[in-house]
């Protein structure tokens, strides 16, 4: 909702459904402190009620074709994994052991059923990479339109772009990649999208200097989370259609 502060200026009051999804928003903004991302002017953490800077709500990266915007994306992944995670973000190491342990049981009940092998190398990527992640601040929802342009008095200091609504968790940029593959599918080319899927992630590794597998493996296995996910909410397979994108970054094998 666009509100003033008490000095007029203008800014966004943001009430949020209160569930694990929303809980560190504040915390991760607070440790941005406005770099890459919208300013946090007041928070009511407990109560998920932010007051932020506003931004301009009628530009996000729709309006830039697909590589332009990934790399726009990229930059400030990475820009914002600069920034240590702050005591009691979630991090990756405990996501992956909750994997490790939860997945195969829930994996029972997908329907439609996928191959066993999908499940297994998530458990396979959870117990490989999981103890080695870091200890960064990466927004695990950085899609198109959670990055907003910033306004004209600003731009110059602090980018074009700035990023909004952040899901964070302690670990590698690498696991941050997904929203921008599976966003934006409709813009695949016909042709061929697998392999245009397959070279946005190649160019998101390039333009961070990301480690192309682990974009893969976390990517991967975000996927396969989700297909149980939906399968539970009774979502099929989702918007996302979480089982044709993990074939088509694995190449179909």
């Amino acid at each position: 909702m666009p509100v003033r502060t008490p000095t007029g200026e203008p800014a966004v009051l943001k009430i949020s459904w209160q569930d694990d999804d929303t809980a560190h928003e504040h915390l991760a903004l607070a440790a941005w402190a406005g770099s890459r991302a919208v300013g946090l002017l007041a928070a009511d953490g407990p109560r998920r009620v932010l007051l932020l800077e506003r931004l301009d709500a009628d530009r996000d990266l729709r309006s830039l074709p697909v590589d332009d915007a990934i790399r726009v994306l990229v930059d400030l992944l990475v820009g914002l994994a600069e920034h240590p995670a702050p005591a009691g973000i979630d991090t990756q190491e405990d996501l992956a052991a909750r994997w490790i342990e939860q997945l195969p049981r829930r994996w029972r009940d997908v329907s439609p059923p996928y191959p066993e092998a999908m499940l297994n190398r998530v458990v396979h990527i959870a117990r490989e990479l999981g103890p080695g992640s870091g200890h960064r601040l990466i927004h695990t929802d950085l899609h198109y339109e959670n990055v907003l342009a910033s306004q004209p008095e600003s731009a110059a200091t602090r980018g074009e772009w700035l990023a909004i609504d952040p899901k964070p968790v302690a670990g590698d940029p690498e696991f941050g990649v997904l929203p921008l593959l599976w966003n934006r599918l409709e813009e695949l080319d016909p042709a061929d999208p697998a392999a245009d899927l397959r070279h946005r992630m190649r160019l998101a590794a390039e333009v961070g200097g990301l480690d192309l597998d682990l974009v893969r493996d976390w990517s991967i296995a975000r996927l396969v989370e989700t297909v149980i996910w939906d399968s539970e909410i009774g979502a099929g397979d989702g918007d996302h259609h979480p089982g044709w994108i993990v074939e088509a970054l694995t190449g179909g094998s």
